[in-house]
């Protein structure tokens, strides 16, 4: 049976791989539409051809994203310089540092103390334990990469739900717990530009593509508040749409005596917090020092190695790294500028959205926020979206003689509201419990895309009126 099921991947990748290929050739060979030269057209697509075998992982998406940077030159659409101008960007070796960041974080056992500490923050009722949790999990993630953040507190709600008897696919509470905690994760990402490596790809496309800065401090004055309300409002959602069966939660207090046992913080720990915290002056002072945010992460993550501190070692992180996702985010970045720079995406605003420039800044923005939510229905990629929709949005909003930041920065929002279609890494960190299925969280996935189209349509209007963006 094993082998049967193997066999019929196999077909459907090979399947897919071949319609890669042939859709490349297919939208090459259409006539070339009027304003757009053939090195454009080639370039989208690529494009098309590369996120169908993202979304669909005919080979492992690493590999996949290394081959496009080789085609790139190969197929004649930008010399293989610019390629690898575009893929070695700093938004790579930012999230290299997270990875470093985040390992640290679970290896010296902070990650662990900081949990225990939170379960019954609130209290010990059903819907104040949620709360609790996803408050926390959305703090830690607004300056911890969300993958690990959430795969930290899942660990620790586990033991919790199991002791409570909540079994999963029966339990409701273990459903919100389980689903509560990577929303949370992906809410608090977005909070400042630390959060996701998404939030640096973003800024670093608005920057390549538009010619303009948002640095760390205008991003976490719209990102934090909105974080912290989104989460209350996701809380809220799933408290109503998945009411618990219990009323209160039992074990908090063996919690609390493991974080007795832990006693004081050991010196690794403390040795971590130091430099992290370090880090996070820098990042918020960025703006006075000049110091890019990546070489800040890359100084702070070098720190974590050096003789005489040792937290990490190169054996205990490099399994923790995700390479595939370095390797995607650049090849996003590769792809993305040779379709700007071959005027690919000057020609999709031009047909798609070129009606738009002339509707106002209010029509703009809700049309490039609902864009940025339910294009995740077709394509879950979050990097893959900003890599095609900023060059084309940065442009529309230069025609309409709108500051690109207004419609680029809550665009890179969207890239973390990952819960309409949850086969996204975050959410898929707690899937694997069995405490919910993929259509549990499209359910309040929809209703919390809603309050967020409009909630962030009124932000950025507001930060716009202020002279933020």
């Amino acid at each position: 049976m094993h082998d049967t099921r193997a066999e019929k991947k196999n077909y459907r990748n090979l399947f897919i791989a071949l319609g890669c290929i042939a859709t490349y050739i297919l939208l090459v060979s259409l006539p070339t539409p009027a304003g757009l030269p053939f090195a454009g057209q080639k370039a989208l697509a690529l494009m098309v051809a590369v996120i169908i075998a993202w979304i669909f992982e005919v080979v492992p998406i690493g590999m996949a994203s290394a081959l496009a940077i080789m085609l790139l030159p190969t197929l004649g659409i930008v010399s293989m310089k610019d390629a690898m101008a575009s893929f070695g960007i700093t938004t790579v070796f930012f999230i290299l540092a997270s990875f470093c960041f985040a390992g640290a974080f679970i290896i010296t056992g902070l990650g662990y103390r900081v949990g225990l500490s939170i379960s019954g923050m609130f209290g010990k009722s059903s819907h104040k334990v949620l709360l609790a949790f996803m408050v926390s999990t959305a703090a830690v993630s607004a300056v911890l990469a969300d993958i690990p953040t959430a795969i930290v507190f899942a660990s620790i709600a586990y033991p919790i739900l199991k002791k409570n008897g909540c079994e999963p696919g029966r339990s409701k509470f273990g459903m919100a717990m389980m689903m509560g905690i990577p929303i949370a994760a992906a809410l608090g990402g977005l909070g400042t530009p630390a959060g996701s490596g998404l939030n640096v790809l973003a800024l670093n496309l608005l920057k390549s593509t538009a010619h303009v800065d948002v640095n760390f401090i205008q991003w976490t004055v719209v990102g934090l508040p909105f974080a912290a309300i989104m989460t209350l409002v996701a809380w809220f959602v799933l408290t109503k749409m998945i009411p618990s069966e219990i009323d209160q939660v039992k074990g908090l207090d063996d919690a609390k005596a493991e974080r007795e046992k832990l006693g004081p913080m050991s010196v690794q720990e403390k040795a971590f917090s130091a430099i992290f915290a370090g880090v996070m002056i820098l990042w918020f002072t960025s703006i006075f020092t000049g110091l890019d945010i990546a070489v800040i992460a890359i100084i702070g993550a070098t720190l974590l190695f050096f003789p005489g501190i040792e937290i990490l070692t190169w054996d205990k992180i490099k399994d923790r790294i995700g390479w595939n996702v370095l390797l995607l985010v650049g090849a996003s970045n590769a792809l993305a500028m040779a379709m700007t720079s071959q005027h690919g995406s000057a020609w999709i605003a031009d047909v798609l959205l070129g009606r738009l420039a002339g509707t106002g800044a209010v029509v703009l923005l809700g049309a490039t926020l609902a864009f940025g939510i339910y294009s995740h229905l077709i394509l879950p990629v979050g990097s893959a979206t900003l890599a095609v929709a900023i060059p084309v949005i940065g442009l529309l909003a230069a025609k309409a003689g709108v500051n690109p930041a207004l419609l680029v920065v809550p665009l890179a929002f969207t890239a973390s509201c990952v819960f309409l279609v949850p086969v996204d890494p975050i959410p898929l960190s707690t899937y694997q419990y069995g405490y919910w299925k993929m259509t549990d969280m499209m359910k309040p996935g929809f209703v919390i895309s809603i309050v967020w189209l409009v909630l962030l349509t009124a932000v950025m209007l507001l930060a716009s009126s202020v002279g933020l963006f």
